[in-house]
């Protein structure tokens, strides 16, 4: 496994401090934009930008990739990305910011697709699911170290926006020295988000149910916190619980979505999270809540809203055929960015009109309609047999990955060894 691991230590190198950049970037302008009086609407939307450039960039990027090569949109938009952070304390204004995060959404995902590719086409066939496991620590931990990183300074000052930058410089530098080959692209059976529904209403309803919340959670959990008055470690502390929670419960949750009818896990997560989310909206009316009990709920909450897009993709690949896989994560990707896009503003717009126990309260809303939906889907189709499902494989932090992370899913070389 070391050897296999080494010999992609540059890709993987580069992809941690990209995802540390990213975990720093996110609380980092949340707490920026509350510092400067934006208005809660101006909040969601700047936020709500990223995941439309997002989408745009899973859209459209492949193409550039094949055109100047992976090398070559790695740089160039690791450059972007350093570029834009500069620029954010420059033109500290609701539109400008709305701008520069469309930018910074479509490079972020530009640059995911490139280093996810890369790891999946330089991946020998018998290492993928070490190199996945791999890419799962990093990309989780990075991102949550990332929370950590908010502490060494003041939102207000430009300095952390310097630091951002350059550690998006810094992502380039194993890439572009890199001497691995670049990988070719990976193949798939194309798969329109139409058939896509067919396939999986569930998959399709949870993924949009999945961007609602995960976006708002994240966006605006620095928000949620800086309005009960936590200091900045606190924060801090607060959003890298929140997710070092998907790190514990992912695997065991997923274990039993093998055992039992995916869409009974489903529905019972959703309850739970819901239930959570209450708990964490009722935190701002509670005079006896301590710190220690909003950490708990933190965790909980982002363990368990964790595992919500992973066990809805796993229900959608039970029903797809081995060449329909990246086609199928790119499709529910587009519909976790359609839900993220919408998420936001909707939390922002109800935080504003009851205060920051709104974004708790929508989450809850929006867990308790896709419990709804997953109750009424069960009554409609019956769960697959034991031995036609697929097994659970913890994702990445969904936010943070693209279709292309599809090639390193262990899965799939068991399924198509089944077919031969």
């Amino acid at each position: 496994m070391v050897k296999v691991v080494g010999a992609l230590g540059a890709v993987l190198f580069g992809m941690g401090f990209l995802l540390l950049g990213n975990g720093l970037f996110g609380t980092l302008t949340a707490l920026r934009m509350t510092h400067e009086n934006f208005s809660a609407a101006a909040i969601g939307i700047v936020i709500a930008a990223h995941s439309i450039g997002f989408a745009a960039a899973c859209l459209t990027s492949t193409r550039l990739i094949e055109a100047v090569g992976h090398i070559r949109v790695f740089a160039g938009f690791a450059a972007v990305l350093s570029v834009c952070c500069l620029c954010f304390p420059v033109a500290v204004e609701p539109i400008a910011w709305i701008i520069l995060r469309l930018i910074f959404g479509y490079a972020t995902a530009a640059v995911f697709m490139v280093g996810e590719s890369w790891l999946a086409g330089a991946a020998p066939a018998d290492g993928k699911g070490k190199i996945f496991a791999v890419y799962m620590i990093v990309n989780k931990g990075g991102f949550g170290a990332g929370q950590l990183l908010i502490m060494l300074g003041e939102p207000s000052s430009d300095r952390m926006f310097m630091l951002a930058a350059a550690l998006y410089a810094i992502c380039l530098i194993p890439i572009a020295l890199a001497r691995i080959k670049a990988p070719e692209g990976i193949g798939s059976e194309p798969l329109s988000l139409r058939s896509l529904y067919r396939l999986s209403p569930v998959g399709v309803v949870g993924a949009v149910g999945a961007g609602a919340t995960n976006s708002s959670l994240l966006g605006l959990g620095p928000v949620f916190a800086d309005g009960l008055g936590m200091t900045l470690t606190q924060v801090s502390f607060f959003m890298a619980i929140f997710l070092a929670g998907s790190l514990v419960l992912q695997i065991p949750i997923g274990r039993l979505s093998d055992r039992f009818d995916r869409r009974t896990v489903l529905f019972s997560v959703t309850l739970v999270t819901a239930a959570a989310c209450v708990g964490m909206a009722f935190t701002t009316t509670s005079e006896h809540m301590t710190l220690a009990t909003l950490l708990m709920l933190s965790a909980l909450v982002g363990g368990l809203s964790a595992t919500i897009y992973p066990i809805a993709m796993t229900h959608a690949n039970d029903h797809a055929k081995p060449e329909q896989t990246v086609a199928l994560h790119a499709g529910l990707l587009l519909f976790f960015a359609i839900g993220a896009s919408i998420g936001p503003i909707a939390a922002s717009l109800t935080m504003e009109a009851i205060g920051p126990g709104g974004l708790f309260a929508f989450g809850a809303c929006v867990y308790v309609i896709l419990a709804i939906f997953t109750v009424f889907r069960m009554t409609r189709r019956a769960p697959l047999p034991d031995d036609q499902q697929t097994d659970f494989v913890a994702m990445p932090q969904t936010s943070m990955t693209s279709p292309n992370v599809a090639g390193l899913d262990p899965r799939n070389e068991d399924r198509m060894e089944e077919e031969i």
